[in-house]
């Protein structure tokens, strides 16, 4: 924990040189946030460095459990104090901002709830929100593993925290060699997205960059409103492209590393990713269809439900239309989608698309079975007999995310300014780490938002937490029971869920 602190307050470098160069402005003062944010960072780690001295426990799956989880919260929390101390966020909002980051979830509250606009937030605060997704994408645990090896048996602990539910002994080489592949092509994608964005995109470079962080990282803070405000075409299609290689495996890629670029082609021919193809083609080809009949001409129609549909089924959050206001048929599939999510080893949120492939062949097993009772099979998955207790875990985690979006959508709602349908989207899209949520609108003008673009009004003057909109306006508590649902979605319910339970802290 001492080490992870160091690390992550040696992360605000480049924000911190930033604010020094820039100008202070609207009476805000960056430079001091990252003083005090850096500050805070060290001595939490000296702290914590003088009391494992003192405590000579060695490290089990319990432990390592603890601060899989325990790395979160703290991260938020001094992740938070550059937008509380520079003045351009209250406390709560702050440690939202900051926990939506890192968490990849992208729910803001910036440009809502009396919050500044997120084009007047000066440039080293935003780079700061990039960088915190950037961090969480790969995983706090992973690059903690990736660039301390001196962490020595516990590794392996610590990354199988992070992931839980179909991973095999098969799949698993040694862990620190994994992770350092894995930061290795995170690293290699974010620089050429960034180059490609520069090019193709026309972006400049501070903004290539920060799309490029929080694109890798299925993230989705911008440094606009709304990704449409660049107008770039280019942009898009390289944004779309990155986005859906984001949501694929990457542990796939580093498990078979070795191989050169045939662990391209092991990739491509994982049944995950045949899924994952295919769930992304359906979904645009459902949503353009949806958009044509709303009087959208081919090509626009085309370029929203590609943007669109591959941001939310990625759960990255990126927007160029309302899309809240759509017609019933593209919403009711881009929630589904924002449930399901991407591949499993990927920095995309949801169930993920590994787990309902399972489900899908239990499924089509449980009704060979009903009409062949004697039928000997066995599920499968890339050749692999998976075992009874690793089916068993899918269907338990699958079933406890919906009874967390549930639960959580029961809880929200008691805040008074939502709807339930705004309750029960943004329950699923904390969980499912998406950003953006749905609510109610006004039918009458759902029309001219899809096809001039523009949010729609919401109906009743519900708080607006669409793609266009923000978590500003909800209540101080609410946007807390997000920021523990964000952490829950990240860590796969079961690490967070292990720390809450009376017998984990049992001796």
């Amino acid at each position: 924990m001492a080490r992870f602190a160091n690390l992550f307050s040696l992360a605000q470098l480049p924000a911190l040189v930033l604010a020094w160069t820039e100008r202070s402005a609207g009476g805000l003062t960056p430079l001091w946030g990252f003083c005090c944010s850096f500050a805070l960072g060290l001595a939490v780690a000296e702290l914590l460095r003088r009391i494992g001295r003192l405590d000579g426990t060695q490290i089990f799956r319990r432990e390592t459990i603890a601060v899989a989880g325990l790395s979160w919260f703290l991260a938020g929390l001094i992740g938070a104090v550059p937008f509380w101390a520079s003045g351009l966020l209250g406390p709560i909002d702050a440690f939202f901002e900051a926990m939506s980051g890192l968490t990849t979830c992208g729910a803001t509250v910036l440009g809502s709830g009396g919050n500044i606009d997120i084009e007047a937030t000066p440039g080293s605060l935003l780079l700061w929100r990039a960088m915190l997704q950037w961090i969480g994408g790969a995983g706090i645990v992973l690059i903690f593993v990736a660039l301390l090896p001196s962490v020595g048996v516990s590794a392996k602990n610590l990354l199988s925290s992070e992931s839980v539910g179909v991973a095999t002994d098969s799949y698993q080489p040694r862990a620190v060699e994994k992770a350092r592949y894995v930061a290795s092509i995170y690293i290699g994608m974010t620089a050429l997205c960034a180059v490609m964005l520069v090019l193709v995109g026309d972006f400049g470079w501070f903004d290539a960059a920060c799309h490029a962080f929080t694109t890798m990282a299925t993230g989705g803070y911008s440094t606009r409103a709304s990704v449409g405000a660049f107008e770039s075409l280019g942009g898009e299609i390289v944004l779309t492209i990155f986005m859906f290689l984001a949501g694929a495996s990457l542990a796939v890629v580093a498990t078979h590393c070795r191989t050169g670029v045939r662990c391209i082609k092991t990739l491509i021919e994982s049944a995950e990713f045949r899924i994952y193809s295919a769930t992304a083609l359906t979904l645009v080809t459902v949503l353009t269809i949806s958009l044509l009949r709303a009087g959208c001409s081919i090509g626009e129609a085309l370029r929203l439900a590609a943007f669109n549909g591959v941001s939310v089924l990625t759960s990255t959050g990126y927007a160029t239309s309302d899309f809240q206001a759509w017609p019933p048929t593209a919403t009711l599939c881009l929630f589904t989608a924002m449930f399901v999510g991407g591949c499993s080893g990927s920095t995309a949120g949801g169930f993920k698309q590994v787990r309902l492939l399972v489900i899908l062949r239990l499924l089509g097993y449980t009704l060979r079975q009903f009409v062949r009772p004697k039928t000997v099979e066995r599920i499968k998955l890339d050749n692999e007999v998976l075992p009874a207790a690793v089916i068993s875990t899918i269907l338990a985690i699958v079933l406890l995310w919906g009874v967390t979006v549930i639960a959580g959508a029961v809880l929200i709602s008691f805040d008074e300014r939502l709807n339930f349908v705004a309750a029960f989207a943004a329950s699923a899209s904390m969980v499912g780490s998406c950003g953006p949520a749905m609510t109610l609108v006004d039918p009458s003008g759902a029309s001219e938002a899809v096809l001039q673009g523009g949010a729609a009004a919401t109906l009743a003057g519900t708080p607006n937490i669409g793609p266009f909109g923000g978590y500003g306006d909800l209540r101080g508590w609410t946007k807390l029971l997000m920021s523990v649902q964000m952490v829950f979605g990240r860590l796969e319910l079961l690490t967070v869920l292990a720390l809450f339970s009376p017998n984990f802290w049992r001796r």
